[in-house]
């Protein structure tokens, strides 16, 4: 059984709302964990100049393989609760759709691609075991999803049901226009092999989810301690350094500079290192650092991250990094160089608030928030090992290849 993918940046689980499996944006649907590369334009064109042929990519024939069982018909059991074919293959056809799109990707490069493929170099899955799996794996996490909101006595409360309500008229609005009817929204799920049921099922799994993670963490991790985010921090090896780095190359072409210039680099910064280091008090050296890197500081991320970062061994440049772990807290280093020019250091304690990253949607997240979505992950993949997933007596999974349209 296929654990969560699961960082919880802004609070969204694998669950992005039913309207984003409606229109194809969904993350539910999985797709292979390992990909073919995408070939080079001169890779395609070789492809398409030794066939003389546009390559067409293989699909599948949908409802040849959902006639072959009556929707009510219980397929699968996750923990005793009775899955039919109805719900089975809505994730199903989600999971394949996303593969063919990747076939259809590949062709437009002059590449075949077949379900019978292996997903990777050196794997045993073809792509067709793979997009059973991902729709199986999608309809298992929706029930612990809401299997662990119950099992921690969450039920939903009026706000999640308002959210509800605002998703589906959201979904509405947006698959068959403003003046849609129910009906016309159950054409639309039919068009998609998704019932009613399964939709509604999605929606409450994505917003209890959301409701679970914020009354135990807090929506921003505000509920979440310092003891707790430090531990964290200190547990995976994190470090906090913030840097002025003076460019010994040109960022745009990757040239190195002409020799003066270096040498110009280089003794700035020794002079900024000099001055940073005979500041004793640590929140004026942290004020004066501040007010030197908005000066001089030519890192690109010294807007997104003017405090500095938040890093772990293997996630900087080798020199910056070796340099930022050897210092004690609130000391400067001498200037450091690296491929990038000359650092100047300042080691920062580990702060729970401190910027660590961005989600997807560009929010900025905290050393609170990175804890929350571990410890929620953490938890989730518990609940989830511990599930049981067994199809029902009789049943077996058709195999996809034998369905080419």
């Amino acid at each position: 059984m296929k654990k969560f993918v699961i960082i919880l940046l802004a609070v969204c689980l694998v669950f992005a709302g039913a309207a984003g499996y409606l229109m194809g944006k969904g993350s539910l649907s999985a797709q292979p964990e390992e990909t073919q590369p995408s070939p080079s334009p001169a890779q395609a064109e070789e492809t398409q100049e030794a066939t003389g042929e546009p390559i067409e990519a293989q699909t599948l024939d949908y409802e040849a393989i959902y006639a072959l069982h009556a929707p009510e018909d219980i397929v699968m059991l996750i923990d005793g609760e009775e899955i039919n074919w109805g719900e089975y293959f809505s994730w199903l056809y989600m999971s394949a759709m996303q593969t063919e799109q990747y076939f259809v990707a590949m062709a437009s490069y002059g590449m075949p691609m077949s379900w019978s493929d292996p997903v990777g170099e050196g794997s045993q899955q073809s792509y067709a075991d793979a997009a059973l799996e991902g729709g199986e794996n999608t309809l298992i996490q929706i029930m612990a999803i809401r299997g662990f909101a119950e099992a921690n006595g969450i039920t939903a409360s009026q706000e999640t049901l308002d959210s509800i309500a605002e998703q589906e008229k959201s979904d509405m609005a947006a698959t068959v226009g403003e003046e849609g009817t129910e009906e016309d929204f159950q054409e639309y799920l039919d068009s998609l092999y998704r019932s009613r049921e399964a939709y509604d099922r999605t929606n409450m799994a994505n917003y209890i989810n959301i409701q679970n993670f914020s009354e135990s963490y807090g929506l921003k991790g505000e509920k979440v301690s310092d003891e707790q985010a430090l531990s964290y921090l200190e547990e995976n090896g994190y470090v906090f350094a913030n840097h002025i780095l003076l460019t010994t190359m040109d960022l745009s072409t990757g040239e190195a500079l002409d020799e003066e210039t270096v040498a110009e680099k280089k003794a700035q910064a020794e002079s900024l290192a000099e001055e940073l280091k005979a500041i004793e008090d640590p929140d004026k050296l942290v004020e004066r650092f501040r007010e030197l890197k908005e000066e001089y500081c030519e890192d690109t991320g010294k807007t997104a991250f003017p405090d500095g970062y938040m890093f772990r061994t293997g996630e900087m440049v080798e020199e910056f990094e070796s340099a930022a772990f050897a210092l004690e807290e609130y000391a400067v280093s001498e200037p450091v160089e690296s491929p990038y020019g000359y650092h100047v250091i300042l080691r920062l304690p580990l702060d729970a608030d401190a910027l660590m990253g961005y989600s997807s949607a560009g929010e900025a997240l905290s050393a609170r928030e990175y804890y929350a979505n571990y410890d929620y992950a953490q938890k989730l993949d518990a609940y989830l090992e511990a599930m049981e997933a067994e199809y029902a007596p009789g049943f077996t999974p058709p195999e996809l290849g034998d369905y080419l349209e």
